[in-house]
């Protein structure tokens, strides 16, 4: 689907063009190589119903077909959407379609008319150029456009004064002479079938005979040639004989149409596609943006009243399009740099991304890019350094931000461990606490930095926060083992005191083992004896129970002697247990006398205990006065590391202000660069100027010189019209010098505007012609009229 857009307007209130924003913006957005199919010809003859066939549109859709005398088109309009076709290489492209107002319009001017048709010209790779009927005298007088057009186009600034048709056809589209309603039969007086292109070049070649007339005919037919050396011609029938249905012949189902009619249409519509190919100028294929870069640049030098440059339009359209690709490639840079986040402060990552970026802006410069390679070039390398540029400057401050940021590890990590230091860590915990700030800034730091500044820290930092903890345990160590000593000679003393003190119990112990020994051994005796004495009794007795009776008296001393005798041994027996208790109890007092000792050795003791904890107390007191003194060597410490901080935070702040000194010196640097450019754009400008002012001092001059010799040779040239009846039949033929060319003039009212113009040059008015040719806003025929009949009364 689409809809038509007005490419170029005509602005009657200043007499200039302007180009259609919605066309140009439909045009930008159109990538990759396209062809214009420009279909142009007189008003009201059904140029908007071959677009339409070109765009399958039968049923009232597409560009305005009228039904009346008055044009439906007015300046240049085209297709929004552009068709994508295939060409024969297999390559794609788009197909633009562009439906111009019919020349010779009864309300337009020649100029007018010129540039309309120069503007459809420039612009297309296929000219359809559409006609009622065959090709005859009066067909080619319209083309005479052609003839203006090689006068006001040149293919380059430098062209000389000998015209414009010079190399013109070069870079001319491939031109199809569409002949509609067409009855004539295509052979030869012998019969012989011509093809319509063949009847083209027939028509095409010169008409013998001299006069100016003759000269003019063969001007338009050269021209053409010229023009349009890629020409071809094709013919179709009347689509039906009914006058009515064919004011609405576009809304009219297919099968209303005559069969040879479609036919036709059909072969038309495969030449149109066969030979609509993407246009070229040098190496640069002409793109959507490029097309309406050309657009803008045909307008702009037709308004400004220059000569339309085709090298100069294509070269500036190059231009832009390739500034334009240098804005698209540096912001697809920027755009690639800025995805994933933050950038990585390793200098090989940075550099990947770099020219991952790099890729991407190619890519984008790439497709919108046009013209030769030393045009190319110079715009890539302009953006390369830009982007160049920008990487340095990206890289650098990465790079500093990365090395402050591992200051500020650093600095963490160093107040870290001396804290730990400082808190009475011992080594092993300190590793720990190093080792987990060492895992923290392998995943947090980056750049270049990283390692060297981590082994400056290790060197600094770990050492003195090992040795710290080192001297701490040292110092209690050697306290510990000082304290331990002297505890090991009171101890040993107190040993040496216990073992007299044993050895004196132990000589007592003897002693009175020894007694008690002796004690036992009596009175075991005593208890054998005493035993020995109650046998011995027990005899007696039994001697006695026998002599009982006998000795009787006898029995009585006999119990006497043994009751006396058990009262000795029991005697002996009560002294030998009394002495021995009182061994034991002078044991016994030996005993606790050394219990006595031992209270006292225990109380000498506590008191040794006592002296210990004063001992402590001043050892407390001194460790916290070496505390003291190690919270403020820490806070000179942790000052020291902090100023180191700072030092390095004041080198990495002068290495960023370096990296910005540098860019800004760069960004100076480029714009000087493009100050010199502008200077250079200036410079070309001006000699563009100067070459369009001597180019008007050219025209200027060969109007003086056609004007002289229009004087000199004023009676030669009436006598060879007056030889030459067929020369006075037509008012644009009339011969002869000035006044007898305005005096043969007729009816003026019936002439054309290029019949009245070739009538004044021919008089020798060259220059009013010019004048009257180039003023804005431009004229009407009524205006070459009055003109006409001026130098008639004149």
């Amino acid at each position: 689907m689409g809809t038509p857009l007005e490419l170029i307007k005509y602005k009657a209130d200043t007499g200039s063009f302007e180009a259609g924003k919605a066309a140009l913006d439909a045009l930008r957005k159109v990538k990759g190589p396209v062809a214009v199919v420009a279909v142009s010809g007189r008003a009201r003859q059904g140029k908007s119903f071959i677009l339409n066939q070109l765009l399958l549109q039968s049923s009232g859709g597409g560009f305005q077909v009228g039904a009346t005398h008055r044009p439906c088109t007015k300046g240049l309009w085209m297709w929004s959407s552009p068709q994508r076709m295939t060409a024969p290489d297999g390559s794609a492209y788009h197909l633009v379609l562009l439906d111009t107002e019919g020349i010779d319009a009864y309300d337009q001017t020649a100029q007018y008319s010129t540039q309309i048709f120069s503007l459809a010209v420039l612009l297309s790779s296929l000219f359809v150029y559409n006609q009622m009927g065959g090709i005859d005298e009066s067909a080619l007088d319209r083309l005479s456009l052609v003839t203006e057009m090689t006068k006001h186009v040149r293919v380059r600034a430098a062209a000389g004064s000998s015209g414009g048709e010079e190399g013109l056809g070069e870079h001319s589209p491939a031109f199809l002479w569409l002949l509609r309603d067409f009855y004539l039969q295509l052979e030869e007086e012998n019969g012989r079938k011509i093809t319509p292109r063949d009847y083209l070049e027939t028509a095409l070649q010169p008409v013998p005979g001299a006069g100016p007339s003759v000269a003019s005919k063969n001007a338009i037919r050269a021209s053409i040639a010229q023009l349009f050396p890629q020409r071809d011609c094709f013919t179709l029938v009347r689509p039906m004989h009914d006058e009515a249905a064919l004011a609405a012949m576009d809304c009219l189902p297919r099968d209303k149409l005559r069969p040879e009619f479609q036919k036709g249409v059909q072969d038309l519509m495969q030449i149109i596609f066969r030979r609509a190919l993407p246009k070229r100028f040098g190496t640069t294929c002409m793109t959507g943006p490029v097309l309406a870069g050309l657009v803008g640049a045909y307008v702009g030098a037709i308004n400004g009243g220059a000569v339309p440059t085709i090298a100069t339009a294509w070269q500036g359209v190059a231009e832009s399009e390739c500034r334009r690709g240098c804005d698209a490639a540096e912001a697809a840079y920027a755009a690639a740099w800025a995805e994933g986040g933050e950038a990585p402060a390793e200098e090989a990552e940075l550099e990947a991304k770099h020219q991952a970026c790099l890729a991407a802006a190619r890519a984008a410069y790439a497709d919108i890019a046009v013209g030769d390679e030393a045009i190319r070039g110079a715009h890539e390398a302009r953006w390369l350094a830009a982007v160049g540029s920008r990487y340095k400057d990206l890289k650098g401050r990465r790079l500093a931000e990365a090395a402050a940021a591992v200051t500020e590890l650093l600095y963490a990590g160093a107040t870290e461990i001396a804290q730990a230091a400082q808190s009475g860590s011992d080594l092993p915990a300190l590793q720990q606490r190093l080792a987990a700030f060492l895992q923290r800034y392998e995943g947090a730091a980056a750049g270049p930095t990283k390692w060297r500044k981590l082994a400056l820290f290790l060197a600094e930092t770990w050492p003195a926060a090992a040795g710290q903890v080192l001297e701490r345990q040292a110092s209690a160590a050697r306290s510990a083992l000082e304290g331990a000593q002297r505890e090991a000679a009171d101890l040993r003393a107190q040993l040496a005191a216990e073992r007299q003190r044993a050895e004196q119990a132990e000589r007592l112990h003897k002693d009175a083992s020894s007694s008690a020994s002796s004690l036992q051994q009596q009175l075991a005796e005593a208890q054998r004896e005493a035993a020995g004495l109650r046998a011995a009794a027990d005899q007696k007795g039994a001697k006695a129970a026998a002599l009982e009776a006998q000795m009787a008296e006898v029995l009585a001393v006999s119990e006497r002697k043994q009751a006396s005798s058990s009262e000795l041994a029991e005697a002996r027996v009560r002294a030998a247990q009394a002495e021995l208790a009182a061994k034991a109890a002078e044991m016994t007092a030996s005993l606790t006398a050394e219990r006595a000792r031992s209270d006292s050795l225990a109380a000498d003791l506590e008191g040794l205990a006592a002296r210990c904890s004063g001992a402590e107390a001043r050892l407390a007191a001194q460790e916290a006065e070496a505390a003291e003194w190690r919270g403020r060597y820490s806070k000179e410490a942790a000052a020291r590391v902090e100023l180191l901080g700072q030092r390095d935070q004041a080198r990495d702040a002068l290495a960023l202000l370096t990296v910005e000194r540098d860019s800004a010196a760069r960004e100076r640097d480029a714009a000087r660069a493009e100050a010199e450019q502008l200077r250079a754009d200036l410079a070309a400008e001006a000699g563009a100027k100067g070459a369009m002012q001597s180019r008007l001092d050219e025209l200027v001059a060969e109007a003086q010189a056609a004007r002289a010799q229009a004087l000199s040779g004023g009676g030669a040239r009436s006598h060879d019209e007056n030889s030459h009846p067929d020369a006075s039949t037509s008012p644009s033929a009339a011969g002869g010098g000035g006044p007898r060319v305005l005096g043969d003039a007729g009816n003026i009212a019936g002439m054309t505007v290029q019949e009245i113009k070739d009538a004044l040059t021919q008089g020798g008015f060259t220059e009013e012609v010019w004048a009257l040719a180039v003023r804005k806003p431009a004229p009407k025929k009524a205006d070459w009229v009055e003109l006409m009949r001026r130098r008639m009364q004149a």
